[in-house]
């Protein structure tokens, strides 16, 4: 007879490392919140939603309505539906409010949608969308949210696409340190634990893990749950089984203490269950098994029921309850339709039945599994190679050795082509006992030796893992204590500092206050011998000067009224001056455009758009100072947005390709110099729109505009394809470089290109003194 673990366990073993795999997947793990209220309970939710003004706390009511519709234990196309409609909701009500946090979350929240629902590629077009959003209004929170939700597009099972998700969080994780935002902190460090984990990089993933403990008990006891949860599972896959059962119950006690309901309670169960498997204490593992069933069937998870079935019959059979193992088996085989799930069935019916010896009833097992394999394609790995190991199983408990033998090499094939360490050791302990029987003992004797050294390889790597936990555990521990002494040095330091300071201060203010007094009672004195010798005299003169300032008063009154009159006229006039002309520059916008309809020459028609932009340019500059209180400056920030959202309203609103960036300094620039300066632009970023980027190439163009003592330097920057390798700047006479020099050189200014991954133009010109509106008046 074979040892347990190379029996039914050895098939368990296999069923337990792809249902690992399974639960993640299907396991749903608490995200991080938007905002305090994503801890509510749902009912509050609703209340608070209905009770709530049109505020910025409505919003967040609205966009943690939202996450909790996704968190759902089994969301149905319904909740997704509801999620949109709170998004929609919260993005309409934040955009009149001007709410920036509560833009970038319900863009936020539409990529979550999409993603969980797979179109990743809608989820990564947002959330590229929110980064760029967020950058342009400096919201370094959103930047780093948008990092996350990036991170999420990239697949975790293909390498490659693993170490960018690892980048994105790494940007992500860097932003919320920056910020000591440790609700968000704790759970991408345990997010990119867990990428870690599977990147093979376990240390790093545990010290992740435990500076994330750290800071989630102090934020959040919903991501402690998650976090002792990760340390459990990771613990598990590597045979740690001490620390598994040990950080499990961890999780699940902290679940009880939240009232965590949702599907992660079932995934914690069944850890807990598995590992006490592992030490081969099957009775303690069954409550644990019958807790995720009850939860499953609750939320009517038919996978995971199907899943923790056969798990409790193995536990009920080990315990010697066999006839409860195979009434759980019957139940297991009424809810199997497909060959694929008859298949399972019956290897779990074999598995059993060899474990209780009954190898009489096992053997139409042993026959109905050969004939459904027949039947199954061979992609189906896990369930081919739990039938293999099962008939290798029965056939060795009968003494069948050549069909053992036969099944034991099917196995193993499929072990080493996966990389399946305990299969393969399975598989050689397996070949040991069948070559002895055949009297082979030098093969033999290879086979067990090899089957050591995988299973010493194994425990290798369970003490180098063990070693790394207790090492950095009391790193951990030791770090807590020096924090929470040095926290009570600093609380003993600082009531000594206040109870001196207080004394200090009551002392000085007694001083203070005492001096105060005496210098009052002599002021008043003074002051009252002053003023009885001055106020005769003083009467006397005001009397005579009272008659002379009313006629003053009624003369100045008369002046003012007249001079604000004049200056009222003034600014009337200018502001409808620049009105005609920004209508007059409109009309012939309009005669531009009305003239491109009847051109067939797209040439043509690209010169006239370009007037068009031009004279927009000298347009816009008119608007503002009709608009604004000045009548010969303008608001540089405010002129060039617009002025861009006009160019990129007009050349890229087809393919929105490309992202646009301003930084502008606040600056006030005097017409003359303001509209020389719009064409340029508008030039430059016409340009850049036009030839940077061929083919709808994504790409951005980044605007700096900042003034350096009495200097403004303008520089406009795209990362397209740049300038051709013999581009002469100096020898050409295009329309566009022909303005951009004269433009220059009215602005008594300089220019200067640079050809390095895409084009940056930087124009430098001298500040002009503007002239006031009292120079004006006098002219």
């Amino acid at each position: 007879m074979f040892p347990t673990y190379l029996n039914l366990s050895s098939t368990q073993f296999m069923k337990n490392a792809f249902l690992c795999i399974f639960l993640l997947l299907t396991a749903i793990p608490a995200l991080a919140q938007t905002s305090n209220l994503d801890e509510l309970p749902m009912p509050v939710l609703r209340q608070k939603l209905a009770t709530s003004t049109n505020d910025t706390n409505k919003v967040q009511v609205q966009l943690a309505l939202g996450h909790l519709m996704l968190q759902k234990p089994v969301s149905v196309e319904r909740d997704i539906d509801s999620a949109r409609k709170f998004a929609s909701q919260a993005s309409v009500l934040s955009r009149q409010l001007n709410y920036h946090f509560g833009i970038i979350n319900s863009m936020l929240l539409n990529s979550e949608i999409a993603t969980n629902q797979g179109d990743r590629e809608t989820g990564l077009k947002i959330a590229q969308n929110v980064l760029a959003f967020s950058q342009k209004h400096h919201n370094s929170d959103g930047e780093a949210r948008s990092y996350h939700l990036i991170a999420q597009c990239y697949q975790r099972s293909d390498p490659v696409e693993l170490h960018k998700r690892i980048f994105y969080i790494n940007k992500s994780i860097a932003i919320f340190r920056k910020n000591r935002n440790a609700l968000w902190l704790s759970y991408l460090l345990t997010a990119n634990a867990d990428l870690l984990f599977q990147a093979g990089r376990t240390t790093e993933g545990l010290r992740l893990l435990f500076e994330a403990l750290n800071l989630g008990k102090g934020v959040s006891r919903r991501t402690v749950e998650g976090i002792y949860w990760n340390i459990g599972r990771t613990s598990f896959r590597l045979g740690d089984y001490t620390n598994a059962l040990k950080y499990n119950l961890l999780a699940l006690r902290t679940a009880r203490e939240v009232n965590d309901t949702t599907l992660q309670i079932s995934v914690i169960n069944h850890f807990i269950a598995s590992t006490y498997i592992k030490m081969q204490d099957y009775g303690r593992a069954i409550p644990y098994s019958l807790e995720v069933l009850k939860l499953a069937k609750r939320y009517n998870d038919s996978d995971f029921v199907n899943t923790e079935l056969p798990v409790l019959a193995s536990e009920y059979m080990h315990n010697k309850q066999v006839s409860k193992a195979l009434s759980i088996l019957n139940e297991l085989k009424s809810r199997a339709h497909s060959n694929l799930e008859n298949l399972s069935v019956s290897v779990d019916f074999l598995n059993n039945l060899i474990y209780a010896k009954r190898l009489v009833e096992a053997d139409q097992y042993a026959q109905e599994v050969k004939r459904l394999l027949a039947l199954i394609p061979p992609d189906n790995l896990k369930e081919v190679m739990n039938a293999y190991n099962a008939l290798a199983s029965y056939y060795s408990e009968t003494g069948q050795v050549k069909q053992a033998y036969h099944y034991t090499e099917l196995y193993a094939n499929m072990a080493h082509k996966l990389n399946y360490i305990a299969g393969i050791r399975t598989a050689e302990y397996r070949y040991y006992k069948l070559v002895s029987l055949k009297g082979d003992l030098k093969s033999a004797m290879a086979h067990l030796l090899k089957e050591q050294e995988i299973k010493d390889s194994i425990d290798n790597a369970e003490k180098a893992y063990q070693i790394s936990l207790l090492h950095i555990e009391n790193e951990t521990l030791e770090k807590n204590r020096h924090i929470d002494s040095l926290t009570r040095q600093a609380q003993i330091k600082d009531s000594k500092l206040k109870r001196n300071q207080l004394i200090q201060n009551v002392t000085i203010a007694g001083a203070v206050m005492l001096l105060t007094i005496t210098g009052l009672i002599y002021s008043r004195y003074r002051l009252k011998q002053r003023s009885n010798n001055l106020l005769t005299l003083q009467k006397s003169e005001i009397d005579e000067k009272n008659t002379a300032l009313q006629h003053l008063v009624i003369d100045k009154n008369e002046l003012l009224e007249d001079k604000d009159r004049l200056l009222l006229e003034k600014d009337l006039l200018l502001k409808e001056v620049n009105h005609r002309v920004k209508n007059n520059l409109q009309i012939v916008m309009n005669l531009l455009h009305s003239q491109s309809v009847y051109l067939s020459n797209e040439s043509a028609q690209q010169a006239i758009l370009e007037s068009q932009n031009r004279v927009r340019s000298i347009a816009l500059i008119h608007d503002q100072l009709y608009k604004t209180e000045h009548i010969s400056q303008i608001n540089l920030s405010s002129y060039i947005k617009e002025l861009i959202l006009s160019l990129d309203d007009s050349l890229n609103q087809k393919t929105n390709n490309v992202a646009i960036v301003c930084n502008i300094e606040n600056i006030a620039l005097d017409v003359s110099q303001a509209i020389p300066l719009g064409i340029v632009l508008n030039e430059m970023v016409t340009n850049a729109l036009k030839y940077a980027f061929p083919n709808d190439k994504i790409g951005s163009i980044k605007i700096v505009v900042k003034q350096t003592g009495s200097f403004i330097e303008m520089q406009i920057s795209d990362n397209g394809v740049g300038l051709p390798a013999d581009f002469d700047l100096e020898s050409t006479k295009t329309l566009g470089i022909t303005l951009l020099k004269g433009l220059t050189a009215q602005l008594k200014g300089t220019f200067a290109a640079e050809n390095n991954n895409g084009l940056t133009i930087t124009l430098r010109f001298p500040v002009e003194v503007p002239i006031n509106q009292a120079q004006l008046l006098n002219t």
